[in-house]
């Protein structure tokens, strides 16, 4: 079955349903919420779905800092679906969204996750860091 994207001006439960599946594993409840981000009316939200079911998601924050002025947080493809081309998908939709604006994007990603963002044209520009209880990390951006 094939996927379709669709924005969001807000998050709603089964967007954090699989947030909390995908990148809180054996982390607390309400740790999928990102307080500031969420409920900020510059967000935005992007999610992949086949018929009514969420299967990926990514959030699109403002963030800026030099030549990226959003942020890609919660980036997530529920395990059924992963190595389709999903998460790429989502990706590449927020890279067009972005480039009406002549302005790039940046991420932490997770090094499991740095194949997919350099498959997209994403740049490595930090060492590897430890978020506490998630995991190692690259900053990566994505300039137009």
């Amino acid at each position: 079955m094939k996927h379709v994207l669709r924005w969001s001006d807000k998050v709603d439960l089964d967007h954090l349903e699989l947030r909390f599946k995908v990148l809180r594993v054996g982390m607390p409840r309400g740790t999928e919420h990102y307080p500031g981000v969420d409920d900020d009316e510059n967000t935005r939200f992007l999610c992949a779905y086949i018929e009514k079911k969420i299967i990926g998601c990514a959030t699109l924050q403002l963030d800026p800092r030099e030549g990226c002025k959003y942020r890609i947080r919660g980036m997530a493809v529920d395990s059924e679906f992963r190595n389709q081309g999903i998460g790429s998908d989502i990706v590449k939709k927020l890279q067009n969204e972005v480039r009406k604006e002549d302005t790039g994007i940046w991420c932490n990603a997770r090094i499991k996750a740095v194949p997919m963002y350099a498959r997209c044209d994403f740049k490595i520009v930090s060492e590897i860091f430890e978020i506490e209880g998630i995991g190692p990390h690259h900053d990566m951006e994505w300039k137009p």
